[in-house]
């Protein structure tokens, strides 16, 4: 048995990353009740932070917020969505202030679940009242379960030297300057959101989940720089998805399934926790992966690879979307700016 003492941060986190994440996936792919997929999302998101566990008190108050977040989105699903256009414009709202909340340094995680409450309940809802309450109370079993999942991935693998992430002090822009960027963001997604529910593609809730996750990369928004790294982390999660769900075609099983997450983890991992300026960007490649594998896992037949790939494409061009339209419209208003003064 290795003797972890002698390893470094980096080499405990991501191995345990690659088990927490192999787990949860099994558990999500077996189990699959409503929102399970949502497990092995979160339990990414949350690892791939670094970093000392969540404290106890921290995680409860995160749970209540969470159970918070998972009422308001049923509130809009049940009472507003037969007023499509009130509906819409309450969803626009949340949709600003959350964009706002997040430019002004606001927690992160908190801001993908209203995203994830505010864009999927409300289509959810289009199927009936009892699908809807399925899905609510299976979203935040699952969110639950991460949380305790990551809990216990620190416990089995400890590693002292961790210590809390300094929150730097970021240099926050103008109100006016927030406004504005929020209300880019959220003008971005609102065409988005209208064709899901036009044509009512609530088989395609993990497109909406992947957008909610992009749309928070601060990454997508900095130049031609940014946007081309995150175009290449996302390919690259794509390239992994692809492969690993042709050897599950080969050797369909749960098995071959957790294999397949563990090694992808393993070498995504030392990326992630490096401290190169793309270490976030990898995080993003690897829920990438989740998402494409977590809506092609269901079955191993002809459909499912339709749905795999068909699904790729949905998150290709969701990103290129996103990213292309957040950094041109960001060079437009950098031009716009440096001509107003200069004039």
């Amino acid at each position: 048995m290795p003797n972890l003492a002698r390893w470094s941060s980096a080499q405990l986190n991501t191995l345990r990353l690659a088990l927490a994440l192999t787990v949860s996936v099994l558990i999500a792919f077996i189990g699959g009740w409503p929102g399970a997929f949502i497990i092995p999302v979160f339990v990414c998101v949350l690892l791939s932070a670094g970093g000392p566990p969540i404290p106890l008190g921290k995680g409860l108050f995160l749970l209540l917020a969470v159970a918070i977040l998972l009422l308001i989105g049923r509130v809009i699903a049940e009472v507003f969505l037969p007023h499509p256009v009130v509906c819409l414009l309450l969803v626009s709202w949340l949709l600003l202030a959350g964009q706002y909340w997040a430019i002004r340094g606001g927690n992160q995680l908190l801001i993908v679940i209203l995203f994830i409450a505010i864009l999927i309940l409300p289509l959810v809802g289009m199927e009936s009242k009892e699908v809807l309450d399925a899905f609510v109370g299976g979203l935040f079993f699952s969110i639950a379960l991460a949380v305790f999942m990551c809990w216990f991935a620190h416990a089995l693998i400890p590693d002292p030297r961790l210590v809390a992430n300094a929150k730097a002090e970021l240099e926050l822009p103008s109100k006016q300057e927030t406004y504005r960027q929020a209300m880019i963001k959220t003008l971005l997604v609102l065409p988005l959101l209208l064709m899901f529910y036009l044509l009512k593609m609530t088989s395609d809730l993990l497109v909406l989940v992947f957008v909610a996750l992009l749309i928070q990369m601060p990454s997508a928004e900095v130049g031609i720089k940014g946007s081309i790294g995150t175009l290449v982390a996302n390919a690259l999660g794509g390239l992994a998805a692809v492969i690993c769900y042709n050897l599950l075609v080969l050797a369909p099983s749960p098995v071959m399934l957790g294999l397949a997450i563990f090694t992808v983890a393993l070498l995504f991992g030392p990326k992630i926790y490096s401290d190169a300026p793309s270490a976030q960007l990898y995080g993003t490649g690897l829920n990438t992966v989740i998402v494409l594998l977590g809506g092609a896992t269901g079955t191993f037949g002809d459909d499912a690879g339709t749905d795999m790939y068909v699904r790729l494409l949905q998150l290709g061009a969701a990103c290129l979307y996103i990213v292309g339209a957040l950094s041109l419209a960001e060079n437009r208003l950098r031009g716009d700016d440096s001509k107003t003064a200069t004039t």
